[in-house]
């Protein structure tokens, strides 16, 4: 049966290329399928959500002056909005929708956003080839399976290098998706991700050299994988096999390890897409735990701002390159330790209107947040990433001291969100998005909806504004 871990001695290329070949949620047990539907379904949140920003419509601008208009026969729409473009065009804007807020999911272990490379590819193909809903949340279920397994890996030596994932793992994620659409074969997957890896990139070199291109990193990933996914397709060029454990292979290039660490299952009753997390907060997951300490804090001792003396977080070594992090922009606001703690303890949690200008020049709030102070501490760190762990100290002008600490914040896989609050941020994100028919009753309509049910019905009649 398909959800055995595959722990054959195939190597973990052509393992990961065979499961996302044939992987099917039908058989998954029925509290996983659930799960894995709620993940494809955050993607598709999270797109409708972001799909206002300004790099959206700008990449397609782009996309146009490079390449001329595309025939209207072969366009492919963008969630959210009424523009088109080519496929790989498409996936592209529609993963600088998902990731453009900050919401997206993502994957503990591996540091790394799935959803947002993944599910646009497999939207746009899916849309491009007439495929079925259910056809799509399969190639999404594979693409997760890739992306995940790779990035869970190269974790934290890659990062430790300069490298994050998303674009890393992401690539080969998003042409997983693409070639399950398109009728690959698992050899011939497994070729798809030989030329994906050649497209393999992204450093973080945002977080100290400013710059906001971290946003586009997925689109980068669900472009480059579409690509090479058609590439394969139409026997463009040839990848390599391995490209993940080989001696000259994704592994060692980004985490100098070696094929030995390339030996695990594969798939299984808990594949990668139940093993990622949903967001309840619009900002960097790093800082969701102690968001959680906090606010705990805020709302069981009702203690007001203006009664903050000192806020102290331990926390682990990955989320202590946002502790010195400006607030300057909306992008680098949500990644702000310091500016994200002065937020919840001003109001209780963290939501997308505070990252406006008037919150981010608020006098009260930056004082606030120069009175937070961020350390590593060292039993933190040795659990992440098992866990995401943070401590949380508040101190009052009067004297008083209060302490909270999380090792799972809400929406892990440890800690799930309840369906009220999936479907209360699916609303959130929908009603974000112009002009949709019913975007209240979107997440029912969905949910409901039969396997066998066209993709471009979907999106047409429910998921782009009326034309």
């Amino acid at each position: 049966m398909l959800m055995r871990p595959d722990a054959s001695s195939a190597g973990l290329t052509s393992r990961l290329s065979t499961f996302a070949a044939v992987a099917r949620l039908s058989d998954l047990e029925p509290a996983a399928r659930r799960v894995a539907t709620m993940q494809a379904l955050d993607g598709i949140a999270c797109i409708l959500a972001g799909s206002t920003s300004p790099r959206v419509a700008k990449s397609l601008e782009l996309a146009q002056t490079l390449e001329g208009r595309v025939e209207a026969a072969n366009a492919v729409p963008v969630i959210g909005t009424g523009l088109r473009g080519g496929v790989a065009s498409a996936a592209y804007a529609v993963a600088a929708a998902c990731h453009a807020l900050e919401y997206d999911d993502g994957n503990r272990e591996g540091s790394v956003h799935p959803g947002a490379a993944v599910v646009p590819a497999a939207l746009a193909v899916g849309y491009r080839n007439n495929a079925s809903l259910g056809e799509v949340i399969d190639a999404i279920m594979g693409g997760y399976e890739i992306c995940v397994t790779a990035a869970e890996i190269m974790n934290p030596q890659a990062m430790r290098r300069g490298f994050q994932l998303t674009p890393v793992a992401g690539v080969l994620g998003a042409a997983g998706a693409a070639g399950r659409l398109l009728g690959l074969d698992a050899q011939r997957m497994e070729r798809a991700l030989g030329l994906a890896g050649s497209a393999s990139s992204g450093t973080f070199a945002y977080l100290a050299g400013g710059g906001d291109v971290k946003k586009l990193h997925p689109a980068h990933a669900a472009r480059c994988g579409v690509h090479a996914a058609f590439a394969e397709a139409t026997e463009l060029a040839v990848g390599p096999r391995a490209v993940l454990e080989g001696p000259r292979g994704l592994l060692f290039a980004f985490a100098g390890l070696g094929p030995e660490n390339a030996e695990r299952p594969v798939g299984g009753e808990r594949p990668a897409i139940c093993r990622s997390y949903l967001k309840p907060y619009p900002c960097c997951r790093h800082v969701h735990s102690a968001i959680e300490a906090l606010a705990s804090i805020v709302a069981e001792q009702q203690v007001g701002a203006k009664e903050i003396a000192g806020i102290e977080v331990e926390t682990y070594a990955a989320a202590m390159a946002h502790a010195p992090l400006a607030w300057d922009t909306f992008e680098i606001a949500q990644l702000s330790f310091p500016y994200l703690m002065a937020v919840t303890a001003t109001h209780g949690t963290v939501g997308l209107a505070h990252f406006d200008a008037r919150h981010r020049e608020d006098a009260e709030l930056a004082a606030l947040a120069g009175r937070t102070q961020i350390r590593e501490a060292e039993d933190l760190s040795a659990s992440y990433p098992a866990e995401s762990p943070a401590r949380v100290r508040l101190r009052t002008k009067d004297g008083r001291t209060f302490e909270a600490a999380s090792r799972h914040p809400p929406g892990a896989p440890e800690a799930p969100l309840t369906d009220d609050a999936f479907a209360n941020k699916f609303s959130e994100c929908a009603r974000l998005a112009p002009r949709l028919a019913d975007p209240d009753g979107l997440l029912d309509h969905l949910m409901s909806a039969a396997p066998d049910t066209p993709l471009r019905r979907i999106v047409d009649e429910s998921l782009v504004p009326p034309s």
